[in-house]
């Protein structure tokens, strides 16, 4: 990890009061649920399926 990101990441934790290992955890965490969620919509658009159905399916990926 570059020196410049390694001490962004120190300070966020110390921000968050948590470890560095649980806060790159969290980050990956976020990062892998925003794929697994936008997934389904993308696949949705390229079915061409409607625009107000897609924003339904999106909005409720948000609330998951």
């Amino acid at each position: 990890m570059p020196k410049t990101l390694k001490l962004q990441v120190v300070r966020l934790a110390e921000a968050d009061g948590i470890s560095i290992n649980a806060w790159i955890n969290t980050a990956i965490t976020h990062r892998v649920g925003r794929e697994v969620a936008a997934a389904p919509f993308f696949q949705f658009l390229r079915d061409g399926s409607d625009p107000a159905t897609a924003l339904t399916l999106l909005k409720q990926s948000q609330e998951d």
